[in-house]
C-alpha cells in the first residue's frame, strides 16, 4: 500500500507541472493568435486605405473622361451591371456590359454631352484576403449648360488582387430612387 501511496504522491507534482505547462502553453498560443490577429487588422487597415485611394482615383479618372486610364482600373472582361429601361422597352432590364464594350460606347454615353461628372460622396470598404468590396455613394451631373441632369447613386465594387495588383472584377450600380 505504501508503494501505491508513494507513486501517487510522486506523480502529483508531475501532473501539476503538466497542467501548468498546458495552461502556459495555451496562454502562449492565445498571445500568438492575438498578435497574428492584430497584425492582420493593421494589414487590413492599410489595404483598406489603398482600396479607398483607388476608388477616389476611379471617380476622378471617370470625370476627366480619361478612358484608357479608366479601363486600367478593371481586369479584362470585368463587368459593369445595372438595371435600366432601354428606349422603346416597356420595362427595365438587367444589363451587364464588359469594360471593353463600355469603353467602345462612351461616345453615346458620357462623351455625348459637354458636362459629365461623377463625384464620390462616401465609401465603405471591406477587405478579405485578395477580395475587397466597396459600397460608394456618388453624385453625377450630365448634360449641357442649358440643361443639366443630376442624380445620386450607389456603386458596389468587387476588387480582386492578383500578383499584387488591385483591379475591379465587377461593378454594379444603381441610381437612388
Amino acid at each position: 500500500m505504501r508503494n501505491t501511496d508513494v507513486s501517487r504522491v510522486s506523480s502529483s507534482p508531475v501532473i501539476a507541472l503538466a497542467v501548468v505547462a498546458l495552461i502556459l502553453g495555451a496562454c502562449g498560443t492565445r498571445t500568438a493568435n492575438d498578435q497574428a490577429e492584430a497584425a492582420s487588422v493593421v494589414a487590413s487597415d492599410s489595404i483598406v486605405a489603398v482600396i479607398e485611394d483607388l476608388v477616389e482615383d476611379y471617380y476622378e479618372t471617370m470625370t476627366r473622361r480619361d478612358w484608357p486610364q479608366y479601363e486600367k482600373h478593371f481586369w479584362p472582361g470585368a463587368t459593369l451591371t445595372t438595371a435600366w429601361q432601354p428606349p422603346g422597352e416597356s420595362s427595365s432590364q438587367v444589363i451587364p456590359t464588359t469594360i471593353e464594350a463600355f469603353i467602345d460606347q462612351t461616345h453615346v454615353g458620357p462623351d455625348s454631352a459637354p458636362i459629365f461628372e461623377e463625384h464620390l460622396l462616401e465609401q465603405e470598404a471591406t477587405v478579405r484576403g485578395s477580395i475587397a468590396v466597396v459600397f460608394a455613394k456618388y453624385e453625377a451631373r450630365f448634360g449641357s449648360e442649358d440643361s443639366v441632369m443630376s442624380w445620386r447613386g450607389t456603386d458596389a465594387f468587387t476588387w480582386l488582387n492578383h500578383q499584387d495588383e488591385w483591379r475591379i472584377a465587377a461593378l454594379v450600380y444603381s441610381n437612388e430612387e
